[in-house]
């Protein structure tokens, strides 16, 4: 006979399911900040490095984290940036982050930037900049809030210059 309270018919309760793909999806987010930072960190380096093209490649990985994330003003920043520098790039396509994920042209864009630039060379660039991002996130109220600091602007600005987006 079925357990009532376990609708899958497993040798686990409900709630023990449920709480794992709680776990699982926050530490899927937790990664995506993670990573969302990384890539941040690297474009505003390689801004003040003057290399601006590697900047608007580090923009457009952090601008599809923050889209994939929901920080739609974090990503209109990425975006802007990106289109200030090169008004003629693939991003001028479509009017968000947003709406280029789904699309093949970005799809193939993002994972060609994603073999360039893979997560584990991202944290040893990191590394050898001297910037350390253990715990970082933590000492902020929230994603955007932590993504602002990064990109040397507030949230209260991003909404002011790209709320209307989100």
């Amino acid at each position: 006979m079925q357990d009532a309270s376990n609708p899958t018919g497993g040798d686990y309760s409900w709630n023990s399911a449920l709480c794992r793909a709680l776990d699982i999806l926050n530490d899927f987010m937790a990664n995506s900040v993670d990573h969302l930072g990384i890539y941040l960190h690297l474009a505003r380096a390689s801004d003040q490095r003057r290399r601006p093209m590697v900047r608007d490649r580090l923009l457009i990985m952090a601008g599809a984290i923050a889209a994939e994330m929901h920080l739609d003003t974090v990503a209109a920043y990425c975006r802007h940036q990106v289109l200030q520098h090169n008004p003629r790039h693939l991003v001028r396509r479509w009017p968000t982050l947003s709406a280029a994920l789904d699309d093949e042209d970005f799809k193939s864009h993002r994972a060609q930037l994603k073999r360039r630039y893979p997560r584990e060379k991202a944290e040893q660039m990191l590394d050898s900049l001297g910037i350390q991002l253990a715990n970082e996130r933590d000492t902020y109220f929230s994603d955007i809030e932590y993504a602002a600091a990064i990109m040397g602007t507030t949230p209260d600005a991003l909404d002011e210059q790209f709320g209307e987006l989100g």
